[in-house]
């Protein structure tokens, strides 16, 4: 488990030669998402009121546990190995998400 201040990546997908991640930035602690997380598990959590993983990414945005497979960043680089790494904006794939 991240401590908080901990720095710590975000993995959106991955597949044997590519990671989509949607940065490095910092573990801020739990809270209960608010309503720009998208999808199934965003919304279960939301509507039981659990605290939920909440990382600021270096870009200012901001993910939460339930849209993302996170860890400390050191683990997150060695995870990504020698596959090629794509940024993908976390705006962009809830916008995706929302319109299915």
């Amino acid at each position: 488990m991240s401590r908080i201040g901990e720095r710590v990546g975000a993995i959106h997908t991955t597949s044997a030669d590519e990671v989509q991640l949607f940065g490095f930035g910092v573990y801020v602690g739990r809270e209960v998402p608010g309503p720009e997380a998208a999808g199934w598990l965003a919304d279960m959590v939301r509507e039981m009121g659990h605290d939920n993983p909440k990382i600021v990414l270096d870009s200012g945005k901001v993910v939460y546990g339930c849209e993302c497979w996170f860890g400390p960043e050191t683990e997150v680089r060695e995870t990504i190995g020698g596959r090629r790494a794509v940024e993908v904006d976390i705006d962009q794939v809830r916008a995706e998400v929302r319109s299915r």
